[in-house]
């Protein structure tokens, strides 16, 4: 599937909200007791941001945060329409290419459907929470050529 990024503006404010309310909702009651309209707001930085662009409409976002040590991904969210239709696992692919030299890490709920995809990945468990985890993908290290030797 073709899809482009675009970076966020202030105008993606609702959608955004709107989408990540709709995909979460259920996790964040089960495990949090609600959903906290405040703690999205906080964490919708558009510098963060990425909007996922098919056919020239919204299709989903990417929310990552650079640290010194590694890249944080706060959020990533499709559209119902457009989700296990292959994006998800191209916009990680996309980012683990871009920043194959530093760790990518996340977090998740232990009982959210895309962590499959994350293990998939290769991101492992770094810590368990009980009913979420921080996962991490560890920088790619490139390899060392073994040193030459001369014989004879």
């Amino acid at each position: 599937m073709d899809y482009e990024l675009r970076p966020a503006t202030c105008d993606d404010y609702t959608y955004c909200y709107r989408l990540t309310k709709r995909n979460m909702q259920d996790l964040f009651c089960k495990h949090w007791g609600g959903w906290v309209p405040a703690e999205f707001r906080k964490g919708f930085v558009v510098e963060n941001i990425a909007m996922v662009i098919i056919a020239g409409k919204r299709a989903g976002y990417l929310n990552i945060i650079r640290e010194a040590a590694f890249i944080y991904i706060d959020n990533i969210q499709l559209s119902p329409a457009w989700q296990n239709q292959g994006i998800g696992t191209s916009l990680l692919n996309r980012l683990l290419d871009a920043h194959s030299g530093i760790s990518i890490r996340l977090t998740t709920f232990e009982d959210n459907p895309a962590k499959r995809l994350y293990e998939r990945m290769g991101f492992v468990v770094l810590e368990n929470h009980g009913m979420t985890v921080k996962m991490e993908k560890t920088a790619q290290q490139d390899s060392i050529p073994e040193p030459l030797t001369r014989t004879g």
